[in-house]
């Protein structure tokens, strides 16, 4: 059986920064459809999905959330999110677009993507810096506030396009937070973990990441820590 990687990419933090146009797009989605002003000041983002965070606001404002109000908000944040994109500063941090393109090519690896965001504002961001046509598959926040559920829902989506009766030899979970290491835990996977964000190397190395660097901007070393060792000529 050929050896395979499963590797899945938080997006925010990891990947890319879009300087506040999620929490903006969260504000104004919530007045359009629920007339709410709220500038949701209390909400911590980094690490957080968008499911648990309507849940937060809906509870503060004493509301009950129902199906059809998750549905009809996560469809006016979409277009928010589409509108405020068009004006964002928007930032691809250093070597991941190096690092993708050196996955994408190797065909031992499958992408993967476990985000806090929905699926529609995933792909909003992903396309904003260039990077959505690497990820066919992914965990989203539509239907799970856990990151670990996340990620499980995640990896079976890769685990689908793998040959019947095959299994990935190695998974790995690249993120900034130690939300990451906890769902790459929670997957059996091994984290490599990123100072990207707002945790610190320290705090990182001691939620249990595998690695941690500062950056995925050396794409050797990084190669070399997932175990992608170059094939023999």
């Amino acid at each position: 059986m050929p050896t395979r990687f499963a590797i899945l990419f938080d997006i925010d933090g990891t990947l890319m920064d879009f300087h506040g146009a999620g929490r903006r797009s969260f504000v104004q989605a919530l007045e359009k459809v629920f007339d709410w002003r709220d500038d949701i000041a209390y909400i911590q983002f980094h690490g957080n999905t968008d499911l648990n965070v309507l849940r937060k606001i809906f509870a503060r404002h004493g509301a009950e959330l129902t199906a059809a109000k998750q549905r009809e908000f996560f469809a006016a944040l979409a277009v928010e999110l589409e509108q405020l994109a068009a004006g964002a500063a928007s930032t691809r941090h250093p070597g991941v677009a190096e690092l993708l393109a050196a996955l994408a090519a190797d065909d031992r690896v499958a992408l993967g993507v476990v985000t806090g965001n929905i699926e529609s504002t995933a792909r909003i961001k992903l396309r904003h810096v260039g990077l959505h046509h690497h990820f066919a598959h992914g965990g989203y926040s539509d239907d799970h506030a856990d990151r670990a559920d996340i990620a499980r829902a995640a990896l079976a989506r890769l685990r689908a396009t793998l040959p019947q009766g095959e299994d990935f030899s190695a998974v790995w979970l690249i993120g900034d937070t130690p939300f990451d290491v906890a769902a790459a835990q929670a997957l059996g996977a091994h984290c490599l973990a990123v100072a990207t964000g707002r945790p610190t190397a320290a705090e990182l190395q001691a939620a249990g990441a595998d690695a941690v660097l500062p950056n995925l901007a050396d794409t050797v070393a990084v190669l070399k820590i997932l175990g992608l060792t170059p094939r023999a000529a």
